[in-house]
C-alpha cells in the first residue's frame, strides 16, 4: 500500500542549483519507493499553518538541510517554527516524524527537548551525530541524498569553473580569483531575474495557491540548472565553496578543491569519502596548483557512492517499518 507523506521544508524555490538538484533527488527517491509525497511545505511557508488535516498523512518527513542550528540569529525563527510544529503534532497525534538530510548543532536546551520527540533523526555527518549523542539523542549518519546523484559527463573543453561559498568573504575571494585567472565563475546560489520571480512567488502566489505559476517558476529554474550543468560537465576542474557543489563534482567525477563551510557539513562529507586533503585554505588560493584525481581518490569516491546506495536502502526500510508498526 502506498504511504502518504507530508514533506516539510521543501527548498525548491530557492535560487540555488544545489537545492534544485536535491529536491529533484528527494522526489525521485520517494516516488521510486512508492512513498507518495501527498503535500509539501516550502521553506518560505510557515509549517504551523498546515496543522489542519495532519491526520491525513502516514508520515511527517522534515528535510533538515543546514537549518537546524543556532549559529545565526536569522535562522532561529525557522528552527523554532519547525520545533514548535513537531511539538504540536506530537501533542495531538500519534504520527511518526522523521528528520533527514540534516546538519544539527548549537541548539538551546528547550530546542533539544523538542528534538527528543522525533521518532528518527538522520544527520549528514559525524559532527552532528556526536553533538546529538552528547545530548543523549540517538541519530543515524546518512549522507545527503545528492550522494545518489549521477550526471552524464562530457568531453572536457579545458576550462576551469569556480563557484561561490556559503561564507560571503570566501565568495568574494573566489570571485576575485576567478577574474584574476580568467576562469568561469558560476555561483551555486545565483542572483538573476529568477530572484525577482521567486520574491513574487513566495510573497503572493503561495498565499493564494496558484500552483501553475509556482510550477512555471520551477520549470524556468530547471532550464537554468540544465544550462549550468552543461558548462560544469565540460569543465576540466572545479573549485567550489558549496556543500552541494562538492556533490556535483562527485557526480561528474570532476577533480575539485573546496573550503571550510559555516557548519561542519563539508568537512564531514570529505572525511566520510576519505579525501579531506582537497579542503584547502582560502588564504592560499592564489598559490593553488590544480591536481587531477589519482586512482586512490577515484576508488574512494566510488566506494562512497556504493555505500550510500546501501545506506539509503536501509533508510527506506526504516521508514517502511516506522509507518507499518
Amino acid at each position: 500500500m502506498t504511504k502518504n507523506i507530508l514533506l516539510v521544508n521543501d527548498t525548491s524555490l530557492i535560487c540555488h542549483h544545489g537545492c534544485t538538484l536535491l529536491m529533484q533527488s528527494i522526489y525521485k527517491f520517494f516516488n521510486k519507493k512508492k512513498f507518495n509525497i501527498k503535500n509539501k511545505i516550502y521553506l518560505e511557508e510557515n509549517c504551523l499553518d498546515f496543522l489542519d488535516n495532519i491526520s491525513d498523512y502516514d508520515l511527517i518527513l522534515i528535510n533538515g538541510e543546514g537549518i537546524i542550528h543556532g549559529k545565526k540569529n536569522s535562522d532561529m525563527n525557522k528552527v523554532n517554527e519547525i520545533l514548535n510544529f513537531i511539538k504540536k503534532i506530537k501533542s495531538k497525534h500519534n504520527l511518526p516524524i522523521v528528520i533527514f538530510n540534516s546538519t544539527i548543532s548549537s541548539l538551546k536546551s528547550y530546542q533539544i527537548e523538542a528534538l527528543r520527540l522525533v521518532d528518527k533523526i538522520y544527520v549528514r555527518e559525524k559532527f552532528s551525530h556526536i553533538y546529538l549523542k552528547n545530548k543523549k539523542i540517538k541519530s543515524t549518519i546518512l549522507p545527503d541524498l545528492l550522494s545518489l546523484l549521477l550526471i552524464k559527463n562530457k568531453k572536457n573543453d579545458n576550462h576551469i569553473v569556480v563557484t561561490d561559498s556559503s561564507i560571503q568573504k570566501t565568495t568574494k575571494k573566489l570571485f576575485e580569483y576567478a577574474n584574476f585567472k580568467n576562469y568561469k565563475f558560476i555561483p551555486i546560489l545565483y542572483n538573476n531575474y529568477l530572484r525577482f520571480l521567486r520574491f513574487f512567488i513566495f510573497k503572493f502566489i503561495l498565499k493564494i495557491k496558484i500552483n501553475f505559476l509556482v510550477n512555471f517558476f520551477l520549470y524556468l529554474k530547471n532550464l537554468y540548472l540544465k544550462k549550468i550543468l552543461k558548462v560544469l560537465a565540460k569543465s576540466e576542474f572545479i573549485i567550489t565553496g558549496r556543500f552541494h557543489g562538492v556533490f556535483i563534482c562527485i557526480a561528474l567525477m570532476k577533480p575539485f578543491y573546496t573550503f571550510q563551510s559555516d557548519t561542519y557539513k563539508i568537512q564531514g562529507l570529505m572525511e566520510m569519502i576519505g579525501i579531506s586533503h582537497r579542503i584547502i585554505d582560502i588564504k592560499k588560493i592564489n598559490r593553488l596548483k590544480l591536481s587531477k584525481f589519482n586512482k586512490s581518490e577515484i576508488t574512494k569516491i566510488k566506494k562512497f557512492q556504493k555505500k550510500s546506495k546501501k545506506k539509503f536502502t536501509q533508510f527506506f526500510n526504516d521508514l517502511n517499518n516506522l509507518v507499518t508498526n
